[in-house]
């Protein structure tokens, strides 16, 4: 700790030394943290490792300068129209009527389908008013007889058994071999599922937002802030109109490195005993 001399300075303030002390005599808030242990030194070496690779600010492409070479314009110009056409289709896609997917042989079913219904409604009434007929008293011989029968089935089925346990003894070592063939194929599709995660994995996030926004929701999806080739006739940065939102971007940047939540759009009400709950609820506060 530092502490004051006593000596009167010129400039007024009294110069100070510094004096070792121990530990124990400081407050606790001034007192130096205690060092990590091991294991918490290798718990965070472990995260680190598999943490993703992010890119926190994506460069703007080439073609979307306010003097753009002429092929890389139009690049961006194909990418910017190709997110507008996913929003398109899926538009159209939900505005199209029921009925324009379906064949007419399928129509023809949906339409005589009341028919059959009111005609099997008819035959269960039918059914209905007919009498039951109440079951006869049985014989002693007769019940004899079902005694015999039921053990006769059960001898049968204990023989059946015993069969296929004895065939499935001898076909064991068929049995081991399909085994090792089922396992072999299975060790092959693991390491190529492993291959994909791993490949996924070595993908930084936070790449080609626009375009990966749109393959997920293509009508919520941002459009690609690129300026047409009439626009860029000015030739000055002055004269250029300016595209894109610098919050959006933002936004889109932490939802796609998994820091923020997007806004869920399509809530459900889902009831859980009396209480009623919106689905996605606490998520709600990010306008995305």
């Amino acid at each position: 700790i530092h502490v004051t001399s006593g000596v009167r300075s010129m400039g007024g303030t009294a110069p100070i030394h510094f004096k070792a002390v121990t530990k124990t005599s400081l407050r606790k808030d001034v007192q130096q943290p205690a060092t990590f242990s091991k294991n918490s030194m290798r718990a965070r070496e472990k995260t680190k490792a598999r943490a993703k690779k992010s890119v926190k600010v994506e460069p703007a492409q080439p073609g979307q300068s306010y003097r753009p070479d002429g092929e890389q314009h139009q690049d961006a110009i194909g990418e910017a129209l190709s997110i507008e056409l996913r929003r398109k289709e899926a538009v159209d896609y939900l505005n199209a009527p029921l009925s324009s997917g379906l064949k007419a042989e399928t129509m023809a079913l949906i339409v005589g389908s009341s028919d059959e219904e009111s005609s099997d409604d008819e035959e269960m009434e039918e059914s209905e008013r007919r009498p039951v007929k109440k079951k006869e008293k049985m014989t002693r011989a007769q019940r004899n007889r079902q005694k015999r029968a039921k053990v006769r089935q059960q001898e049968l089925e204990g023989r059946r058994e015993k069969k296929q346990f004895m065939h499935q003894v001898f076909e064991s070592k068929k049995t081991s071999k399909q085994l090792k063939k089922v396992e072999s194929e299975q060790g092959v599709k693991r390491e190529h599922l492993k291959g994909l995660l791993d490949e996924k994995n070595a993908k930084p996030i936070g790449v080609n937002i626009f375009g990966a926004r749109a393959e997920i929701d293509p009508i919520n999806a941002p459009s690609l802030p690129v300026a047409l080739s009439e626009e860029l006739k000015g030739g000055g940065l002055r004269r250029v109109k300016p595209k894109g939102s610098l919050l959006t971007d933002r936004v889109e940047s932490l939802i796609s490195r998994n820091m923020a939540n997007r806004k869920v759009t399509n809530i459900k009400q889902r009831n859980h005993g009396k209480r009623r709950m919106k689905g996605g609820k606490g998520r709600d506060f990010i306008l995305a």
